[in-house]
């Protein structure tokens, strides 16, 4: 059971209820499926952004033999799914980390049964549980009887992608180019970067995340339908914060939030754990992950160290000081900074979802598409969701 799932099942039942680990068999996992179709298409398709849809969207236009293009704002593909490789002895998703179902979902992304795709995982189910309130830590270690879930134990989001779907088409990845403008007005659809690149295609997929949509970094030409737009400003996208800090010793539970235990967990989040639980890892390593208004405490601040300075200050007073006495190197990942993400993930929607998801993925003229997390009516919000959008999109411009 996802900790979301846990969440909501607890809010329903009465936290402490001993057939509440019942619930979990009744949890099951959304099934992503690769659309199979024929299609004639014989023009170039361009897919805004590297993130796990638009990386998704390259590996089936790949299969489908597509003449395509990858155009990424950034150094590097991942978007919202980043590694920190050398920081301690197992690399670190910064990024999206849990995988927020069966593990098998990652054999449905690749879809592919000739390909020998061994990963280790961690059931990841902590084992103590805390909450600190009054100045001081509250164990709730009854959680650990039913919160349970799947990370990966020796590579990460980023990892997979790198190994299994990037090589299929990585010359075809363009790096560096932040798209400014998008004229869909003629029969082609002309992209334009901010150096004065231009981008000539058929068909476009946007994957931009909907915070970038909704402070319009891009500007299309002529104006999206405002039914989209209206849609797009309906879907709630909040800061982000993800910091992981190494410690000479461990002095903290496997997982614990600030505040009375299940209300600090089912509102917006704020949650530390410990990041290298069953990760055979010497290492002592806090991560603290965080979005809507608690990140935005810290993604306000004018720099990373007074990021970890605050953090520091905050655990040292649940802690007895022992975070600054035993700290030795952290890593901010602040996404509200982010240029071309601008904050967390799409969060909550102000009118129903599906007509929302409609509106947005609707096609403009049959030239404009459009991917992401967002856009996932089963599985929104996560990474498996941003593929299984990715590949709709792709559905939607080849048939």
């Amino acid at each position: 059971m996802t900790r979301e799932e846990f969440i909501q099942k607890s809010m329903w039942m009465g936290i402490g209820l001993p057939f509440l680990t019942s619930v979990i068999a009744a949890c099951s996992k959304e099934v992503l499926e690769v659309p199979a179709f024929k299609t004639d298409f014989s023009g170039k398709v361009i897919v805004l952004g590297a993130g796990a849809s638009g990386l998704a969207a390259g590996y089936l236009l790949q299969r489908y033999g597509v003449d395509f293009q990858v155009i990424e704002a950034g150094e590097t593909f991942g978007g919202r799914v980043k590694r920190a490789q050398n920081f301690v002895d197992f690399p670190i998703d910064i990024g999206a980390e849990w995988i927020h179902a069966s593990p098998s979902v990652l054999s449905d992304i690749l879809d592919n049964p000739d390909l020998n795709a061994s990963i280790d995982f961690i059931h990841y189910n902590p084992q103590t549980f805390a909450a600190a309130e009054d100045g001081y830590l509250q164990p709730h270690n009854y959680a650990s009887n039913f919160y349970s879930e799947h990370k990966f134990k020796s590579t990460t989001w980023f990892g997979f992608f790198e190994r299994f779907i990037v090589p299929e088409f990585e010359n075809k990845i363009v790096y560096n180019q932040p798209i400014v403008e998008i004229n869909h007005s003629g029969d082609k659809v002309i992209l334009t970067s901010e150096d004065g690149t231009v981008y000539e295609a058929d068909k476009v997929i946007v994957t931009a995340p909907i915070k970038v949509l909704r402070d319009e970094v891009i500007a299309f030409t002529p104006h999206l339908p405002q039914a989209k737009l209206d849609a797009i400003e309906s879907i709630s996208m909040g800061d982000g914060l993800k910091v992981f800090i190494e410690f000479e010793e461990r002095f903290y539970p496997d997982l614990f939030v600030t505040g009375a235990f299940l209300s600090s967990l089912s509102g917006d989040d704020k949650i530390f754990y410990d990041a290298a639980f069953r990760k055979d890892s010497n290492a002592h390593v806090l991560g603290l992950f965080t979005i809507n208004k608690p990140a935005s405490a810290y993604t306000s601040l004018d720099s990373d160290q007074e990021i970890i300075d605050a953090i520091l200050e905050e655990l040292d007073q649940i802690f007895d000081g022992k975070a600054s006495k035993h700290y030795k190197q952290h890593v901010v990942q602040n996404w509200s900074k982010e240029p071309y993400v601008r904050g967390s993930y799409s969060y909550t929607f102000e009118n129903n979802q599906w007509d929302t998801v409609e509106a947005i993925t609707k096609p403009v003229e049959g030239k404009l598409f459009f991917a992401g997390e967002a856009l996932s009516i089963d599985n929104q919000a996560t990474v498996h969701g941003a593929c299984e959008s990715g590949y709709s999109a792709v559905e939607k411009v080849l048939t």
